[in-house]
């Protein structure tokens, strides 16, 4: 058994690409090839569909990649264990966030991170809750910023409460309203924003029984902003991704006041490596503050 060998197969069926994957790795493409055959070899059954477009995982290699990734985790756990006993900071982290977190939030806390422990690599990867904590509970990453989310198994640290705010078109009357009551909603034309924020606006309008009156629905939050902007309709958006924008945008506080939660997740009951637990700590010292708002932190 060679962990190098299983890292560069994880590597090429995420990728989806021998060659892609080559380079990330610094080996040539034979080499891949090379490597990727004699795996086949030692299991007995091929890993891969090779085609022009690429490598797609044969049943086979379905039913293994959960097994490789797990002895991976392990091999990558004992060595940071190992690092910790010897009092040295090293290791890697592989990180899940959400669009609006990775750009507000994670280039500062990252690179604070970095100045703190410089011998720690840091994965990101970006995509929306569920993909997100997908991701954890198959040990794709380690840990991942997400909103709280019902009848999931995964253990989450709250982080911070971000209010979710109206936008309407400036010409609607509603627009001087000093706070959009929930029950107004249906007065308007709505557009449902993008996947991540539209489970919270979801969230919200069902627990307050309102059914929107839907003309549009996009796959991006900025796309939504832009509609409203156009008088298309209204939309929910949380206040950290107006915040990203740095625009001035009229956005009116919901009545009742509503929040979703940002947390840091992992998977519950698992080995979290001595590196993880040192960034989770430091996101939360980072992020906590005493009224329980976003923060953003600096140079983010």
């Amino acid at each position: 058994m060679n962990i190098d060998n299983y890292r560069l197969f994880l590597r090429a069926a995420r990728l989806g690409s021998l060659t892609a994957a080559a380079e990330q790795s610094g080996y040539t493409q034979a080499a891949v090839s090379h490597i990727i055959a004699s795996l086949e070899r030692e299991f007995g059954f091929p890993l891969f569909l090779r085609s022009k477009a690429g490598v797609a995982l044969t049943q086979d290699g379905e039913r293994m990649i959960n097994h490789i990734r797990e002895v991976v985790n392990r091999d990558d756990v004992a060595h940071q264990v190992a690092a910790e006993i010897k009092g040295l900071q090293s290791g890697r982290v592989r990180i899940g966030a959400f669009s609006s977190a990775a750009v507000c939030w994670l280039p500062g806390i990252i690179r604070e991170f970095r100045s703190l422990y410089p011998n720690i690599e840091l994965d990101l990867r970006v995509d929306t809750y569920q993909t997100i904590e997908n991701w954890i509970a198959n040990e794709e990453v380690d840990c991942g910023f997400t909103s709280r989310t019902e009848g999931s198994e995964l253990e989450y640290i709250p982080l911070a409460e971000d209010r979710m705010l109206a936008l309407v078109p400036e010409d609607d009357p509603l627009s001087k309203l000093p706070a959009l009551p929930l029950s107004r909603i249906s007065e308007l034309d709505f557009i449902i924003p993008g996947e991540g924020s539209n489970y919270d606006v979801g969230r919200i309008l069902r627990s307050a029984g309102v059914k929107p009156r839907v003309s549009f629905a996009v796959s991006d939050d900025y796309a939504a902003i832009a509609m409203v902007r156009r008088g298309l309709g209204m939309t929910i958006i949380p206040e950290l991704i107006l915040r990203g924008i740095g625009l001035p945008i009229r956005a009116l506080e919901l009545e009742p006041k509503c929040v979703r939660t940002i947390c840091i997740a992992a998977k519950a009951h698992a080995a979290v490596s001595p590196a993880c637990r040192a960034f989770i700590a430091f996101v939360r010292s980072r992020l906590s503050d005493g009224d329980g708002a976003v923060k953003t932190p600096s140079g983010a």
